[in-house]
């Protein structure tokens, strides 16, 4: 009778999956490293003389220099866990970020206003208070990453959604300063402001620039994060991603290479004029969004 070939299970698969002892209780692993761990052939006469023989391992491959393959980082965290429901939970994470990398991207498809000089600063902040018909504009900054500890950038980008179809970015770096008109708006409490951290985005500012931002926090800032937890009753620590995905099941694009690049240097580059409005645009719908369940 031909014997039955065994499907191979993917590695993450393969160590998750539980043995049983004699007493049906889960049998850990020995404290092998991971790189000295070997899969145990299926024995059907259950020879149980040893007790490793009872563990699903793993074997590393070599490449062709005879080299070690390396383990994942979920791998090595599965590998260190030795009770049923962390291996379960485990799994359960890595299988949500998997179904995640397919949500589609949420962008901003409007009109986006682009400007580098303070006088055109001023008169296009003039024009957004003059003719705004809403209560709330999304919100967000950006400068460029540091690695001294202690240190931070300037400010260098103050990006704002007025609806969703117009986003305006300012490059206060070009600038050396906040223009009146902006600072006007700002402060303009008839208008909240609104994102996520935008809190401690204010504060930066007034490191920044030394301009006067307690006003906007008493009466006109709306932090995204506080205002979900309150609204979907929960107590998450909330990002933007986070709540794109949550409330939108979509993504937006956090890619290191455009977060930490150089918002300091004029001009800015279409893919840093995108990534900056679709910022300020999503907390503008994210807004939206939970004004429309705290009313249902």
């Amino acid at each position: 009778m031909t014997s039955r070939k065994r499907r191979q299970l993917p590695d993450w698969m393969a160590v998750c999956k539980v043995q049983k002892t004699d007493t049906d209780q889960d049998v850990p692993c020995s404290s092998a490293s991971v790189n000295d761990v070997a899969v145990t052939s299926g024995n059907s006469s259950g020879n149980s003389s040893n007790q490793d023989e009872n563990c699903k391992k793993i074997k590393t491959t070599s490449s062709a220099d005879g080299a070690d393959t390396k383990f994942s980082k979920f791998d090595n965290t599965v590998l260190k866990c030795y009770s049923k429901e962390e291996r379960h939970s485990l799994a359960a994470a890595e299988f949500q970020k998997k179904m995640d990398d397919f949500l589609p991207e949420m962008l901003f498809t409007g009109t986006l206003t682009y400007s580098s000089h303070k006088n055109d600063c001023n008169a296009l902040c003039e024009e957004i208070e003059s003719s705004f018909v809403g209560d709330f504009i999304g919100f967000d900054m950006e400068w460029p990453v540091t690695y001294r500890p202690g240190q931070q950038d300037p400010t260098a980008v103050v990006q704002l959604c007025t609806g969703p179809q117009q986003c305006y970015i300012f490059h206060l770096s070009t600038m050396e300063c906040i223009p009146p008109q902006l600072n006007r708006l700002l402060k303009n409490s008839n208008i909240k402001k609104v994102g996520v951290g935008i809190e401690c985005d204010l504060w930066k500012l007034e490191r920044d620039y030394d301009i006067q931002v307690q006003p906007i926090i008493k009466n006109s800032m709306v932090d995204l994060a506080l205002f979900a937890n309150k609204v979907l009753k929960t107590t998450e620590n909330w990002s933007l991603d986070g709540l794109v995905r949550h409330l939108f099941k979509q993504k937006i694009n956090k890619n290191p290479e455009i977060r930490k690049s150089n918002w300091s240097q004029y001009p800015l580059s279409e893919t840093q004029k995108m990534y900056a409005a679709t910022d300020a645009y999503v907390s503008y719908e994210i807004y939206q969004r939970l004004l429309n369940l705290d009313k249902n």
